[in-house]
């Protein structure tokens, strides 16, 4: 199982960014991916704090792709173009 690390956060106009690094099988993979506050909002209705939605929504991710299948940097919205279900799965996972 791969081990999802948040270095950091930066709020900017109407997202986050976060650098996230993926340990797995000894080899490490940087990211960095945004949030939208609309994702944010459809995924967890502002209950948990926007990094938890992140993870959650890597997480998800991780379960449909590799590591290096990833790309290095994408927005979260990137996901349901290939998996339409993430709108109702991901709530469930945060």
């Amino acid at each position: 199982m791969a081990d999802i690390e948040i270095d950091t956060e930066t709020e900017g106009r109407d997202k986050w960014t976060y650098a996230i690094c993926v340990t797995e099988s000894k080899r490490t993979y940087r990211y960095t991916v945004t949030l939208s506050w609309m994702d944010y909002d459809l995924w967890s209705h502002g209950r948990v704090r926007p990094e938890k939605v992140v993870r959650a929504a890597f997480e998800f991710l991780l379960q449909k792709r590799s590591t290096s299948n990833i790309t290095e940097k994408f927005d979260c919205s990137l996901i349901r173009r290939y998996f339409p279900e993430v709108d109702q799965e991901l709530p469930k996972m945060v």
